[in-house]
């Protein structure tokens, strides 16, 4: 019994329609789960129903009044139905101690809906370094390009995740290289989240969320090849979590025990 794992859609305004990039597909179908995608228009509970795990793509601006501030002239673009639904489903995901990986805005959204802030732009933080590689909806660069280095913390779920990708120093240090398209960054940190990574300029580009299989990365993991490991972790916990939910610790076993004829 595969894992369904649900990718949440963003809605696009030139055209009408709900969208989700083919790449998180691919990499979801690539480590053995069945990816889903979910508009944010559906009842909270009834996706919980029909799915394993979650992905929380890349995406527009979160809406500021969801942690307290006002617009500003930096924002973007935004989408309130997503930010309505993804951020409810965020908190009802983690009580049912449902898998969560989040990319770019996802890994934001993680951190606000658990009540943190968001700096509206890289540019108010001092001496950052460029982090969005996009400007007016094109990339600057190839999505897979590497631009940057961040540091990951050895003692989080990320580091043992990744391990066999990262380079070690002689400290004790591991880092990785990697994409950045973000012109937002994680402020104020929300309630059990834990940072477990950031970038030369000290800025977080990962966090966890404490005692969860909740993990938000800045970068767009779904375009580099050494992140595939991020996924099978979401789909290993995703299968587990369905097994779980069945009441069945081999749900093929169970059925086929089912099937025997005792003899009288």
């Amino acid at each position: 019994m595969k894992a369904i794992i649900g990718i949440v859609a963003s809605f696009n305004w030139e055209t009408g329609a709900l969208t989700i990039n083919d790449t998180y597909v691919r990499r979801v179908k690539e480590v053995g789960g069945i990816p889903v995608a979910i508009p944010p228009l559906l009842e909270i509970v009834d996706v919980l129903e029909a799915i394993d795990g979650i992905i929380l793509p890349e995406g527009p601006d979160i809406h500021p009044k969801h942690y307290g501030d006002t617009l500003s002239e930096k924002i973007e673009c935004l989408d309130v139905e997503r930010d309505e639904f993804e951020l409810a489903l965020v908190k009802a995901a983690l009580e049912k101690d449902l898998p969560i990986l989040g990319i770019g805005r996802g890994a934001q959204a993680i951190n606000v809906a658990l009540g943190g802030s968001l700096y509206q732009d890289v540019n108010e933080i001092p001496k950052s370094i460029q982090h969005n590689w996009i400007r007016n909806g094109k990339f600057l660069v190839h999505p897979s390009t590497r631009v940057h280095e961040v540091r990951i913390k050895q003692d989080s779920m990320l580091f043992e995740i990744l391990k066999e990708n990262l380079n070690l120093e002689a400290n004790g240090e591991a880092f990785i290289d990697v994409n950045s398209f973000h012109h937002q960054a994680i402020k104020k940190l929300g309630n059990d989240i834990k940072p477990v990574a950031y970038a030369e300029d000290g800025i977080i580009e990962a966090v966890e969320v404490e005692g969860r299989f909740a993990i938000g990365v800045q970068w767009w993991a779904e375009y580099l090849d050494e992140m595939e490991p991020l996924f099978k972790a979401l789909v290993d916990k995703a299968s587990e979590y369905k097994k779980k939910k069945s009441g069945l610790d081999d749900p093929a076993e169970e059925i086929t025990k089912s099937f025997q004829i005792h003899e009288l």
